[in-house]
This record gives structure tokens, sequence and C-alpha cells, in this order.
């Protein structure tokens, strides 16, 4: 069944666009390849470039970029640019139906500098660090491993205090165009892709950083929970029931001193569905905010989306 505009569509068509594409997300896509979540920005997977790919084969999507009409080019100082692209998405009959918006400019920073690799030192993270971090006292933890110039690295699985390398412009910057005209028309794509298909309900390409609003009751006291693990109980839905337990969570984890964006980075990746917390998921969280370890995976997830994010460019 070939979709495209024409004219109106009705209630039921568009229902069915919508099933059609949660179904190639289930079927046909892969978490990590085609879509993924970035830790600490919302439930909403965001779309890569072989993602939006599988959604142009389903309905039949054609991105079409004229080099000279809809690539912009800006030159700075000292050999810097910005590209913009637009990328115009065709039905199978050559009906635009978007246009997608897109740049990339070598000041970003993975472009502009080189070095600032870290090097261990072989001191061990003291626990003070994570204790000052999860206070917010931010510039009193950076000042107990050293000050500005030191971070901290997990080397063969211990957290060490690290000597950051100097940071300097890169000297080749014109070894970035070609990355960077790259980078733009990828972002042009999906942001076209999404524009077409009206999947942005589904997935995102501007990662909107909140909390869910189901979790945000700062007004209501804080509800202590048990050491005790949860036991399973079904509702007559037969979902498990543990009404309660997420907004007792959240409060927990904020009373342990975890920001907004750490708590939704951290339901984010090791909830499955927030409105039903399964007691596997309630036992783990429980234990590491119960056990002080909660700033650890919190930066290891940090990391890992840093790490996702370099390789889906």
């Amino acid at each position: 069944m070939e979709y495209e505009i024409q004219g109106q569509s009705t209630a039921a068509e568009i229902k069915s666009q919508v099933n059609l594409i949660r179904d190639v997300m289930v079927a046909v896509m892969k978490d990590g390849t085609h879509y993924g979540k970035v830790p600490g920005c919302g439930d909403k997977p965001t779309l890569l470039k072989p993602g939006a790919e599988k959604l142009s084969l389903t309905f039949h999507l054609r991105p079409v970029i004229d080099n000279d009409r809809d690539i912009r080019i800006d030159n700075f100082q000292n050999g810097h640019r910005e590209v913009t692209v637009y990328c115009h998405i065709m039905s199978a009959s050559g009906l635009e139906i978007a246009t997608g918006v897109g740049s990339c400019s070598t000041m970003e920073s993975k472009y502009r500098y080189r070095g600032g690799e870290k090097i261990p030192t072989g001191e061990v993270v003291p626990k003070e660090y994570w204790n000052l971090k999860s206070d917010e006292k931010l510039q009193e933890a950076q000042n107990l491993i050293g000050g500005p110039g030191f971070g901290v690295a997990k080397i063969d699985g211990v957290w060490q205090i690290c000597e950051k390398g100097e940071k300097m412009e890169n000297p080749d910057i014109a070894d970035t165009y070609n990355t960077v005209l790259k980078m733009a028309k990828k972002r042009a794509y999906v942001d076209g892709v999404l524009s077409a298909t009206a999947a942005s309900d589904i997935f995102t390409q501007d990662i909107e950083d909140m909390i869910p609003e189901k979790f945000n009751q700062p007004s209501q006291p804080s509800p202590k929970l048990s050491k005790e693990p949860i036991k399973k109980t079904t509702s007559k839905s037969g979902k498990e029931n543990n009404a309660g337990q997420a907004q007792a969570l959240v409060a927990v984890m904020m009373k342990a001193g975890a920001s907004k964006d750490e708590i939704n980075l951290i339901l984010s990746q090791k909830v499955r569905d927030q409105s039903h917390i399964t007691p596997d998921e309630f036992n783990y969280l429980n234990g590491i905010f119960n056990n002080g370890t909660w700033e650890q995976v919190i930066i290891e997830l940090k990391e890992l989306a840093v790490n996702n994010e370099s390789g889906s460019n």
C-alpha cells in the first residue's frame, strides 16, 4: 500500500500511517542503529539516519538536494565555516511533501578543537567527590580532585582522577569541511523525513530535556521507600500494580541529591515504562540509591550517550 498526501486524509488513514510507523519500528528497526534514546533527554527516541532511510523506503520517499540551490556555505575568520542544507522530501509521483533544514559548523567543539584527552593519574576518585556532586557542590567537587585541569574517568573498571590534556584549536580545520557538509546533509534529511511522515510524536531530532510531568510534584511530601524488595501483585487488567512506587522512587532520588536531569536520565534508561515500574526495576533503583552507587551509574550513562552520539556521526 503506497501512502501519499492527496488532499485531505481521514482519521482512519492517519491512524493507519502512525500504526505502520510503529510496526516498522518494532519489526525492522533496531535500537541503537535506527533510533536511540539519549540519556537525560526524555523518553522519546531520536531518529538516526538509518532509521530515516527505513521510513523513506516504507513511504516511497526520495530526498533531493540541489548542490547549487540547497547548500549555503558561510565563511568566517580563521578558516571556519557553517554549512546550511535544505533537503526536499519527494513522493514517488514527484510531489514535494516536506523540506528539511540542517546546519553544521566547524565551530562545534568536536571539529574546532584537538586534544583534551584524559590522562589517568592512578588516584582513585574519593567518595567525598561523589557526595559533593550529588549535593550539586560542583566547584568544591572539582577542587577536591585538583581543580580545573582535572576530571574523572573509568579506567579498567575503576574511577580514577585524570589530568586533562591541553585543548587547542584544530590547526587543520579544512580537514573537517567534508565531514561538516555530510553532517548538515544528514541533519536536513532526518528533519525532512520527520516532517514528511508526521513522525515527530514518535521520534525526535531536537532533544527536549524535561522530567515527565507526572513525576514533577515537589509540593507533595516525600514518601519513604522500604529497603525490602517490592512484592509482585497483579491488577485486574493483568499489569503489575505498584501505584505510588514511581513517585516514591523519584522523591528518594531527589532527597539523595539527584538533579532533575539525572532523574530523567536514569528513569529513561533503567525503566521501560515509567507508568508501570516493574519489581525488578524498582529493586534495582532502590538498591543503588540505598548503597550510594547511583552517582557512578549516572556518569556511566552520560559517557555511553557521548560515545553513542559520536558513533552515529
